[in-house]
């Protein structure tokens, strides 16, 4: 259990915005010092004001690239000395429908999204496994729980990333390290407004260009909630964490209604998105 953060080194990615920016933060002001990374480098340079060199190192970093994470690793641990947790938060959206998505851009999400979670894994476990106490953090998604339209891409990479986290957490039993596999719902981010959406959700493809205010305004829960929330079940080695009451709600209808919680949600989501689409 990591009890508390003082003077833990903890890595980041996606750190540049939205919960990964808010977990920077938090983090540095529960005393972590801090390994934050971000595709986009000048995402990454409002955060000097909260550390020097000696307590937050950023850098660039492109998740779906396995040997530069891999360097990544290798410089946290020569910067700081050590390394006590990863959290890879990093991830981009996709709206299509699954009979006329390019493979080029499931290529691209599961790059991102999957591939990425287990790079920074596979480049972290052996420090972390070295430590007395560490901790892993995968950040899955609500629909790591629920399958909607158009997010068959999305689905299957948030799928991947609870059953790959699910499975490391018991290969990891009786180790130092604990696996924490987070599912947020909505959160105030940026992920739709740099997605790429081909189809919309409602089903009305006259709506596409709407899609990003549609998820911004239909979110219910901040980037610095979350963040907090991630952090606590952190603290207390939670192997499950679920953000939002949206995410908990969707969750007891799912474990109550598993073969056909879509016939209940997705014609309600719809009508929802569809009522939002009509004032934006």
């Amino acid at each position: 259990m990591m009890k508390n953060f003082n003077n833990k080194i903890i890595a980041v990615t996606g750190a540049g915005s939205g919960i990964g920016r808010a977990l920077v933060i938090g983090l540095r002001a529960a005393g972590a010092k801090v390994a934050a990374s971000d595709i986009v480098e000048a995402n990454l340079q409002p955060l000097r004001e909260y550390g020097g060199e000696a307590e937050l190192l950023l850098s660039p970093l492109d998740v779906s690239d396995g040997a530069a994470m891999t360097a990544w690793a290798a410089s946290v641990k020569s910067h700081f000395g050590a390394v006590d947790g990863i959290i890879n938060n990093a991830g981009v959206a996709l709206s299509c429908h699954a009979a006329s998505q390019p493979r080029q851009q499931m290529e691209w999400l599961f790059g991102v999204n999957y591939w990425g979670v287990i790079n920074g894994v596979e480049a972290f476990l052996p420090e972390l496994l070295a430590r007395p106490e560490a901790c892993i953090v995968n950040i899955s998604s609500l629909f790591g729980i629920v399958s909607v339209p158009s997010q068959s891409s999305y689905n299957a990479a948030k799928f991947a990333v609870r059953g790959y986290s699910e499975s490391l957490r018991q290969d990891l039993r009786g180790t130092s390290v604990k696996v924490v596999t987070v599912h947020p719902g909505g959160i105030k981010t940026n992920i739709a407004k740099n997605g790429r959406h081909l189809n919309s959700i409602t089903g009305n493809d006259a709506d596409i260009a709407k899609t990003a205010d549609l998820f911004s305004r239909i979110a219910s829960t901040s980037p610095e909630k979350a963040a907090s929330v991630i952090m606590h079940g952190m603290r207390k080695s939670k192997p499950r964490v679920l953000i939002g009451g949206d995410a908990k709600l969707i969750d007891i209808v799912q474990r109550l209604f598993p073969s056909s919680y879509d016939r209940l949600l997705v014609p309600i989501m719809n009508m929802g998105a569809k009522m939002v689409m009509k004032r934006i």
